[in-house]
C-alpha cells in the first residue's frame, strides 16, 4: 500500500514538473526596473507594461522572421499595457525613452 501511494505521488509530481516546465518554455519575459515585456509563443502574445512613474516612455522591439515591429506602452504607467498579437518572433527587447539614446535590454532571443 505504501509503495502504491508512493507511485502516485511520484506521478503526481513528474506531471506538474513537466507541466510547468511546458508552460515556462513557451513564455519569456524580460525585466528593466519595474517594467517588462514578454512574449508567448502557443498565442503569439506580445505585451509591454510601463510600471514606473518616471515620465519615461516603454516600449519593445520585436524581431520577426520577416520584419520588425515596435510595440508601446501608450498610456504610460496608468493601468494598463500595450499588447498584440505578433507572429514568427525570432527574438525581443525591452525599451525606456528615457534623455539621450534609449536605454535598452540586450535581445531575448525565442525558440
Amino acid at each position: 500500500m505504501i509503495r502504491k501511494v508512493m507511485l502516485v505521488g511520484g506521478a503526481m509530481i513528474s506531471a506538474l514538473v513537466l507541466g510547468t516546465s511546458t508552460a515556462e518554455a513557451a513564455g519569456y519575459l524580460i525585466k528593466q526596473g519595474h517594467d517588462y515585456a514578454q512574449y508567448e509563443t502557443t498565442r503569439d502574445f506580445a505585451e509591454v507594461c510601463d510600471e514606473e512613474q518616471d515620465g519615461n516612455g516603454v516600449y519593445a522591439q520585436y524581431r520577426q522572421k520577416n520584419g520588425f515591429l515596435t510595440l508601446r506602452d501608450n498610456n504610460g504607467s496608468k493601468i494598463g499595457c500595450g499588447h498584440a498579437t505578433i507572429p514568427d518572433v525570432t527574438s525581443f527587447r525591452l525599451c525606456e525613452d528615457d534623455a539621450g539614446d534609449d536605454s535598452c535590454t540586450p535581445w531575448r532571443i525565442v525558440r
